[in-house]
């Protein structure tokens, strides 16, 4: 399956409209069963259709799919009303994105007056994503636990065991985050309290140590006089993982020895605040660094967008998930990166806030 096919697959499952355009006329290329109930036509009658002649209301849109061809942005809007023939006129808020052979368009329904509205504009397609994907991920699970316990029962070395221990820990975290995944896309993830953030570094250390990378020299530099977190621990597990996951990828071509470093660090002065009004300080702060080939130029400004993507397989939705959950953490998410040295790293809060 190629890698625009994957995107469709996923985007297929959306129960929201996704809709892509050829940017330099607004011509339909593709749409998802969601956009065809909606618009009454088939993906084969309507492809080709220019944006304008869809339905009344869509010619708002044809400035920010051209601003978005041209700039490579994401453009978040709302109060877009479009009248669907032979049904109700309705006000939508859209999502727009470049993907390989266009621009895409997400379409939701208009929120309440007063609805709390994400601050990162790929939020809200990750919102949607959480809604299709958290089905996908319970079916594999029941199994992968049974798999454990039989192996289990026929070990005794502790290491081993420690091992089956980490898998069925793994399953029952992911059990969770499928539980939680359609609220959690909303921005509604779970209790969060503090945890020292080491705990879950090491679970995922051992994750990536005992896979298939064994070419890889990983090493973990922590300091332990880190404070206590303020977070959901099984969302930031997810977070390490995918850019743990994203280092492993970038140094599998290394014609050097291919190193990872997990680390902490007290970073001091660095404040953000949020839409309370509340300020409150990120001192934690994790790094992830690799030396694989860094990440290309081309992708330096949206490499946190829904479906951006280096890799050719890759879906583009783990360094978005990433931010995230970051964001509904009150942190930040930044990188630098050169060929031969990339850094990824997340900052964090210890408490809810610090002072008005």
């Amino acid at each position: 399956m190629s890698k625009l096919d994957s995107h469709r697959e996923i985007a297929a499952d959306l129960p929201d409209p996704v809709l892509v355009f050829e940017p330099q006329y607004t011509a339909l290329q593709w749409m998802n069963p969601a956009a065809e109930n909606w618009l009454r036509g088939s993906l084969r009658k309507k492809t080709g259709t220019l944006l304008v002649d869809l339905a009344p209301g869509f010619d708002a849109l044809e400035v920010a799919i051209k601003a978005s061809a041209k700039t490579g942005e994401t453009i978040r809007g709302r109060d877009i009303n479009i009248h669907i023939i032979g049904g109700k006129s309705a006000d939508w808020s859209y999502l727009v994105f470049p993907v390989a052979t266009g621009v895409a368009l997400i379409l939701s329904p208009q929120q309440k007056i007063g609805a709390a509205q994400s601050e990162e504009p790929q939020d809200q397609a990750i919102s949607m994503l959480g809604r299709m994907l958290a089905h996908e991920l319970k079916n594999p699970l029941a199994g992968i636990y049974g798999a454990a316990q039989l192996l289990e029962s026929g070990l005794e070395d502790e290491a081993d065991l420690e091992i089956t221990n980490l898998i069925k820990s793994e399953v029952g975290r992911i059990g969770r985050l499928a539980d939680k995944m359609e609220s959690f896309g909303d921005g509604e993830g779970g209790s969060f309290a503090r945890f020292n953030i080491h705990t879950i570094l090491r679970r995922a250390y051992l994750l990536f140590l005992n896979a298939d990378n064994a070419g890889i020299k990983f090493t973990e530099i922590y300091d332990p006089s880190l404070p206590d977190v303020y977070g959901n621990a099984d969302q930031l597990m997810q977070v390490v993982i995918n850019l743990l996951a994203n280092a492993v990828d970038a140094v599998q071509d290394n014609e050097q020895r291919s190193l990872i470093n997990i680390q902490t660090v007290y970073r001091a002065g660095i404040h953000k605040k949020n839409r309370a009004g509340d300020i409150y300080a990120l001192p934690v702060e994790i790094r992830i660094t690799d030396n694989g080939s860094g990440v290309p130029s081309g992708l330096k400004n949206r490499i946190f967008q829904p479906f951006v993507t280096a890799k050719a397989n890759g879906h583009g939705l783990g360094l978005a998930l990433v931010s995230k959950i970051t964001h509904d953490h009150g942190g930040l998410v930044e990188f630098v990166s050169v060929p031969g040295n990339t850094v990824f790293s997340v900052l964090l809060p210890t408490k809810t806030h610090l002072k008005k």
